[in-house]
């Protein structure tokens, strides 16, 4: 070998050793800096705790008065949380329901609080969000897999209204009434609501002079004035209407005043205690002409904001005990004064 090339190679020995040697005192963290031991941002971001919280809500109809209170409360203490709140109005549509939940799945939306039309439907669309990562809490329609369910027992909201529509009854009418019922066809659970008025009201009639005429289905104001129009038409003696919401016993009401129907020996009853309700039985007690008698004060704006407490628990991997029950009580003209003192 001539002395240039073994020079050669002695120096590329010697280069390799450094490499070496400088390769070796490297931290086996990759999160620390050798030279000073401070952390060293990792390649891969954690994701950022200032970013802003998106949550949706996505609800049977913002047609219904119910779910625009709901709405209103959910959006203000969100809004206070400083998260970002938008709602979706299905407009009782269940594919677009449906579709909504996908697209705010693919949105990798934070959190989603449902009020499902269909809740078999919506059951696989709460799986696959939490596969995604994102909690679903429901309202008014329990469904299967759910982080959490807010809202009354079905069974008490319609034991209240049917005990005080029974009460009254009770107190004011002769020999057999007769009854009409409504729940929400879109929610099967407003079945045991209605079963719940029944029985509620059967309490004060246990010989059986009461007769059930109809179950229909009532969601809107529009379903409650087909529904009284057909059970009228046939019933000209009917007296009580109980509904699983207001919006649509309103809807009855104002067909029976419209038909000039004997409000004096009649009741009208829904759940929810709207500010429309409220303000409708302050109205009818002040004149002591109209009929329509009871709601049930299920608070759907504190509902509302309750949902948030939830939603915020769980985001932040806080234990949440569910259901989370809101009380249910019943509001006659007895009491509907205590709803407007300042």
């Amino acid at each position: 070998m001539s002395k240039k090339m073994f020079r050669l190679a002695s120096l590329l020995m010697v280069m390799m050793m450094v490499i070496s040697l400088l390769v070796g005192c490297q931290s086996t963290d990759p999160t620390k800096d050798s030279a000073n031991g401070t952390t060293v941002q990792p390649t891969t971001q954690a994701k950022d705790p200032a970013k802003k919280i998106k949550v949706v809500y996505t609800t049977m109809t913002l047609g219904a008065p119910y779910f625009v209170e709901v709405s209103n409360g959910l959006k203000a203490a969100g809004e206070k949380l400083g998260w970002d709140v938008q709602i979706h109005d299905a407009k009782g549509d269940v594919a677009g329901q449906i579709a909504a939940i996908e697209n705010f799945i693919a949105q990798k939306v934070d959190l989603i609080y449902l009020s499902a039309l269909d809740g078999n439907a919506c059951k696989i669309l709460v799986a696959k969000a939490a596969a995604a990562g994102i909690p679903t809490i429901t309202e008014a329609t329990i469904v299967e897999g759910t982080a959490a369910h807010v809202g009354p027992s079905e069974d008490n909201m319609g034991r209240a209204l049917g005990e005080a529509c029974g009460k009254w009854a009770k107190e004011n009418l002769t020999g057999k009434v007769k009854v009409a019922t409504f729940n929400v066809t879109q929610d099967p659970n407003t079945k045991a609501r209605e079963t719940g008025m029944r029985e509620g009201f059967t309490t004060f009639y246990p010989k059986g002079d009461v007769e059930f005429i109809a179950s229909l289905g009532g969601l809107t104001p529009e379903d409650g004035m087909k529904n009284f129009e057909g059970i009228y038409q046939a019933n000209k003696d009917v007296n009580v209407f109980m509904g699983c919401n207001d919006d649509s016993i309103m809807g009855s009401y104002q067909a029976a005043k419209s038909a000039n129907a004997d409000l004096s020996k009649m009741c009208f009853g829904g759940v929810n205690a709207i500010p429309q309700a409220l303000e409708l039985m302050k109205d009818d007690k002040a004149s002591g002409k109209g009929a329509y008698r009871v709601t049930v004060d299920i608070t759907p704006f504190a509902t509302g904001e309750v949902c948030i407490d939830v939603g915020n628990k769980i985001l932040k991997g806080e234990k949440v005990e569910s259901p989370v029950v809101i009380p249910a009580k019943a509001v006659t003209w007895d009491t509907i004064d205590e709803y407007f003192k300042k």
